[in-house]
Parts: C-alpha cells; structure tokens; sequence
C-alpha cells in the first residue's frame, strides 16, 4: 500500500516555545506532546521521538512497539530524576506503525488518532486524562469534557510513572483512508466535526495538515499544535510532504522519500533529515556542541620557562590554584542554588493540607528535612470526600501551572 505523508507544528499564540516533538519514517509515524518546566516538556518529547527511530517499520510488531515504549518512559524517568531542572518532565506518546493493510497504535497521553474511512471519521485512541475518564463512565459528555476547565490533566505519561502501560491497538486499513496523529492542542481547538470536514478534503496529505494547523490556530491557538496525516493509496506512491505551513520540503527529484529517511521535529527549531543509520540527535537538541578546548582541571600546568624558573614557590602556586578552583566551585554551586531556586518558586501541584484537598507551589519532596514547597491556596474539597480517580489526581502531585492548579481546585468544588 502506498503511503504519502504531510505534517506540520506551531507553537500556538500563548506559548514561548514549541514542546511538541514528531516523528516521520515511511510506515512510522509519531506525535509527541511534552510537559514539565524550564525545557523539560521539550527535551522529554524529543527523547520519545528519538527512542522510536530504532523501531523498523518493516518487521516491528507490538512486543517491539512496547518495549520501544517502556525504553523511553525509563530514559525520560531517569533523566528527570538526575537533572533538577528537569524534574517531574514527561511526554504524550501517539504512534502509528503501517505495514501492508495493518495500522498498529502504541498510545500513551491525550494526543490523538483518527482514520477517516469513507468519509467518516473515527477516534482511534481513548485519551488518557481526567476528563477522558469522566467521559467514559458517562459523568461527562465530550462536550462537556471539550470546555472542562481540568481537560488538560492527563491520568498516564511517559516519564511520570515507573512503568508504562501504553495502549496497542490494531486497526485494519483500506486504500483511500486517511491517517490523522495530533498533540491536543489541535483537538482542544478544532471539532471532531471540522476535523472529518478538512480531512475530507481532496488536497494531499501536505496542504490538509497545514490547513489543520492554520484552524487551530484561528480557533485561538492556545498551545502547541502538531499534525501528521498519513494517506494511503492502492499504488506505490510515497512522499513526504512539506515540515512547515507554506515551506516545500527537500524531496528526489521524482517526489519519492527515501524508505530510510527520517524527519523529526517539531520544524520551528529546524528540519531534521537524515538516514536511520547513525542517526541521533543530543537529547537536548539543537545546536549542542563539545568543546574544543579541555575542562581546566584537566589542561596541563603551564611551564615554567628558563628565566621564570625558580623564582616561584611551588607551594604558593598549589595554594592559589586550590583557592582559585574552590572559588569556581562555590560559585558553580551558588549558581546552581540560585537557578533551582527559580525554578522551585514557579512550579506547583495539587496535594492535601489539613485534610483539604491545596495548591502547593515548589516541589513535592524535602531534602535534609527542609521541606520544598508550601500551600499557597487551601481548597473547599475535602480530600476523603474525593472519588478514587480524582484521589489519584491528587495523589500523583504532578507538576502544573498555578492557573491550572487554581481551576482544579475550583473544579472540584463545582463537583460537590
């Protein structure tokens, strides 16, 4: 079966910086949505895409989809945990994986996959988030949970969690469907209905992606936004469109891709083309550079010439170079004090205080006895009055901003 892909991203209009990541490989397809603060968002997506470009298209089933995906998810954990300013990153994971008549999803998050068939369109994955939950159990209609002021809370991501528990679906796939992966920041802004009306369109895969970035940025372009569409034909008729609205892509001189040619983006930091072999980008991404020149404790003294020779003490020498090297490190150190400072005081979670369910701004964590965060807004809700689901909400202390955190704790009041 033919495969002809188009894909486009944009950070939105609200945010400073893209922390979608994606994945195109003829037959392998994914969409990254990160989250975390300082880069962590960014640099967990980008981890994900890049464990995937190890998986092969051709001969990969779900054993190698699962483990690609529990690869990632103890990357990302460990990462986090080593790097403080990292800590609690995490990522969405949506994956398609075609090969003759057989669409193979690995899914982790609250990106989506939809297949247009015959016109019609179908969610493929279940999102993994509160609302989603709600919704499920009929607490919620989907356009209850579309407006729902706690529908960006995601139950399950990659980098969160010890271990990872991706959905793997199988769907069967006919000539003339069209594939759609996306971060929500597509679905929160544009209908299911408006979604199937693009998607409908005759135009290629290329021009029906960037036509779906360009509604949601209309639709008020609240977060980052990152399509892939995938079409399938009956001939042989690969391609890969173009990485960003209004941009062509590098293509042969006959419009086919190479079978081995892998784009991962998002495009707002540059394209990324190459061959799978020896293919991998620094997991902090573009632009990272090693020295030329060796770390100074580890150049050689200077030596001392014939007419210097002698005049110096050796022992004065050792002593200022062991206080010059001890005031770099308390200098490193107080950086590193002052920056993780910054970070602690603009990051929040939602705990319990005094049996009331409270926005807590810093880290959930104490470090010799000193505690890293504190209340700064006690809620109406009591935390025993709570269903199990909200309970593991409450209980997971995952990250947020403070709007959100505040619209939780508002949500749950409305709940009572």
């Amino acid at each position: 079966m033919g495969l002809s892909a188009g894909f486009a991203t944009n950070r939105g209009l609200m945010r400073r910086t893209n922390e979608d990541s994606f994945l195109v490989r003829k037959g392998l397809y994914v969409v990254c949505d990160g989250m975390g603060g300082a880069r962590g968002g960014e640099v967990a997506s980008q981890m994900a895409c890049e464990r995937m470009v190890a998986i092969d298209p051709a001969s990969a089933g779900k054993d190698e989809l699962r483990a690609a995906i529990v690869s990632a998810n103890e990357s990302i954990s460990a990462r986090s945990l080593a790097e403080p300013l990292l800590l609690g990153m995490g990522t969405t994971l949506t994956l398609a994986l075609i090969r003759d008549d057989t669409l193979l999803l690995g899914h982790v998050g609250d990106s989506r996959a939809y297949l247009l068939h015959d016109g019609a369109l179908r969610q493929l994955t279940d999102d993994h988030s509160w609302v989603g939950e709600m919704v499920r159990r009929g607490e919620l209609t989907a356009a209850e949970a579309a407006v729902h002021p706690h529908r960006s809370v995601i139950t399950k991501a990659l980098g969160t969690d010890s271990e990872a528990e991706p959905d793997l679906v199988e769907v069967a796939l006919e000539p003339g469907d069209r594939l759609l992966l996306c971060s929500d920041g597509l679905s929160g802004m544009v209908s299911n209905d408006s979604i199937q009306e693009l998607l409908r369109r005759p135009d290629g895969a290329q021009a029906v992606a960037d036509a779906l970035v360009e509604a949601a940025i209309k639709g008020g372009g609240e977060d980052n936004v990152t399509v892939v569409v995938v079409d399938l034909a009956a001939d042989e008729d690969p391609g890969v469109g173009a990485d960003d609205a209004g941009e062509a892509a590098p293509s042969d001189a006959d419009g086919a891709a190479d079978e081995d040619e892998v784009t991962l983006g998002p495009t707002e930091r540059g394209r990324e083309r190459s061959s799978v072999p020896g293919f991998m980008r620094p997991a902090l991404g573009m632009g990272a550079k090693l020295s030329r020149h060796p770390p100074i404790w580890a150049r050689p003294a200077p030596q001392a010439s014939p007419a210097t020779e002698g005049l110096a003490n050796p022992g004065h020498r050792s002593r200022r170079r062991w206080i010059a090297t001890a005031a770099v490190v308390v200098v490193i150190l107080a950086l590193a004090v002052a920056a993780f400072g910054v970070f602690n005081s603009n990051v929040y979670y939602v705990g319990t205080s005094d049996g009331l369910v409270a926005l807590y701004r810093g880290l959930p964590a104490t470090v010799l006895g000193i505690q890293l965060s504190s209340v700064i807004e006690r809620g109406t809700v009591r935390y025993d009055s709570l269903t199990d689901d909200q309970r593991k909400q409450v209980d997971a202390h995952g990250l947020i901003g403070k709007e959100e955190g505040q619209a939780f704790l508002r949500g749950l009041a409305a709940l009572q």
